[in-house]
């Protein structure tokens, strides 16, 4: 066990007696409190680490049995101490290649580097202790991160079997609907962290017509154009919904924005080109795209030509051109069908 009063453990590999000795000197002529041994050996090294690990390794980098890289590959993952190296040549070649390998520092042998080593080895350590605080951090973070993610899906899927008891048209709509804008943002490279939020968004993305009465959503005719107006509502009242939500993803601003257009036509705030974002662009391509494609209580299917005719018609004006040339891809040329 480490005592509390031995200050800085420090494991100096260096195979040249002379330059060990000069490292020694500057450590005990700098009046800081550490415990410097030495190993001359890459075999001495793994064997001293093994029985106590130190607060930081220097080592030279050509040893009498290996090369010093050998020691920072054969320890991958987090590995408890710095290593810094040292060298009797500049080369910046393998300057690169050691900290690329993970060495905390890379050190020309001189007799000013080692005068100076103590004030180096603390520079090494305090960047060491923000490493590992930055990667604490980063852990933390992406710990929060997953349990947030799982408390939205649980979230969204409750959500989404609420839409489904009380409209299976809408449920069945919005499932299609996201299978579809996940396979757009596929096709335009988006990294799987922002199809995952589409993805989320999708699913709900009109859970706003649960304030709309049943008979409307499932009149067998054409609306008029006050119900149209009160069906027309749901995109406000779906980010009503869901604005207190907290999550990675900015769902209830997609599910506000899907039935707005490139050319500020659509609704609730006329929204135009860049004012969109992108997600709720892809929305509304596969929200157009799968409400024409699909029976209505109050009409037939036009059909999916129809649906890929009219965003064709209308790329550019009402529709984002890189979604609208992502979804006719899909379909023309790479066989892509909705599920029964």
């Amino acid at each position: 066990m480490r005592s509390q009063g031995e200050g800085v453990i420090i494991l100096l590999v260096e195979d040249n007696p002379a330059h060990a000795e000069a490292v020694k000197c500057a450590f005990q002529d700098s009046g800081r409190k550490t415990k410097l041994e030495v190993a001359g050996s890459l075999r001495e090294y793994h064997e001293r680490v093994a029985a106590q690990a130190p607060d930081i390794a220097i080592m030279d980098l050509n040893l009498p049995d290996g090369y010093a890289i050998e020691a920072l590959s054969s320890q991958p993952g987090d590995r408890p101490f710095p290593i810094l190296l040292m060298t009797a040549y500049g080369d910046e070649l393998v300057a690169v290649e050691a900290m690329k390998a993970g060495a905390i520092d890379y050190v020309v042998k001189s007799s000013e580097a080692f005068a100076v080593m103590p004030r180096t080895v603390e520079r090494a350590l305090r960047e060491w202790h923000l490493l590992q605080e930055r990667k604490r951090a980063e852990k933390n973070l992406l710990e929060t991160n997953q349990r947030l993610s799982q408390a939205i899906t649980a979230t969204i899927q409750v959500l989404s079997m609420t839409v489904e008891a009380r409209d299976p048209y809408t449920a069945g709509h919005q499932r299609r609907t996201t299978i579809l804008a996940e396979a757009i943002a596929g096709e335009m490279g988006f990294p799987p962290e922002k199809i995952e939020g589409l993805r989320m968004a999708g699913k709900i993305h009109d859970i706003g017509k649960i304030s709309v009465p049943s008979e409307i959503l499932n009149k067998p005719a054409k609306l008029t154009p006050a119900e149209h107006d009160l069906v027309k509502e749901h995109a406000q009242k779906g980010y009503e919904i869901l604005k207190e939500v907290k999550s990675p993803w900015p769902l209830a601003e997609i599910v506000y924005q899907h039935h707005e257009r490139m050319n500020g036509s659509g609704y609730p705030r006329g929204l135009k080109g860049d004012e969109i974002l992108v997600e709720a662009r892809i929305l509304a391509v596969s929200d157009t795209v799968e409400a024409m494609a699909s029976h209505r209580p109050y009409r037939p299917a036009p059909g999916v030509e129809a649906a890929l005719e009219e965003i064709d018609k209308s790329k550019g004006v009402l529709y984002d051109s890189d979604v609208a040339a992502a979804c006719l891809k899909l379909f023309r040329e790479k066989g892509f069908i909705f599920e029964a």
